[in-house]
């Protein structure tokens, strides 16, 4: 990406922004899990079933994470498919 893409907003980049945030939003659930896990056992009792529960929690927050950045990603890939399809059109038939 040059300069000049990013000034005339031929090159976006919150899609570059969205996969950042994507895997610091993948740290930050895998430490929480962890921290959920390690916490499950630190007080007496009920340590196996607040595993597993911080464990699934953990699976499923990853799998929605992953889905709602897909989906982020998925409307700026919309646009860029548009302009490629624009471009390709014949000249004169807007």
């Amino acid at each position: 990406m040059n300069f000049k893409d990013f000034l005339n907003f031929d090159r976006l980049l919150s899609p570059s922004l969205i996969r950042i945030g994507y895997w610091v939003g993948i740290v930050l659930i895998t430490i929480s899990g962890l921290v959920g896990f390690m916490g499950a056992f630190a007080s007496y009792g009920g340590g196996l079933g607040r595993a597993l529960l911080a464990l699934a929690g953990t699976v499923l927050g990853l799998i929605i994470w992953r889905v709602i950045c897909e989906g982020a990603i998925l409307v700026f890939s919309l646009n860029d498919r548009l302009a490629e399809i624009r471009d390709r059109l014949p000249a004169g038939r807007d």
